[in-house]
């Protein structure tokens, strides 16, 4: 179980690495067309950071898979929601979500 989480754990911030890896891949790729879909999408994938972005991206994914395999999704749902403006990981941060807390709840 341990390892399940440090796989989840690992897959979060793999998650977020490839994010940043393909956002700035796209920045430095030439301008998108929606006229020309296929010349875009080759010219983003041309680009060295963002076809890095997709493989830590696809890691990413093997490390999620592997995490549900290992531990049970009560115990690792809490790493995978990586985007969450608060740690991952952390206890409280997942009570908060699930209570429905926030300013605006009474």
């Amino acid at each position: 179980m341990i390892f399940g989480l440090i796989l989840a754990l690992g897959s979060a911030v793999a998650t977020n690495l490839a994010f940043l890896f393909k956002q700035r891949g796209a920045v430095l790729a030439p301008p998108i067309s929606a006229r020309h879909l296929v010349r875009s999408a080759a010219g983003l994938f041309r680009s060295k950071w963002f076809l890095i972005g997709w493989i830590v991206a696809v890691l990413a994914w093997g490390l999620h898979v592997g995490a549900l395999a290992l531990a049970p999704l009560s115990s690792c749902r809490r790493c995978f929601p990586a985007g969450s403006s608060s740690s991952p990981c952390s206890p409280n941060a997942s009570s908060a979500f699930a209570s429905g807390g926030g300013s605006g709840s009474a």
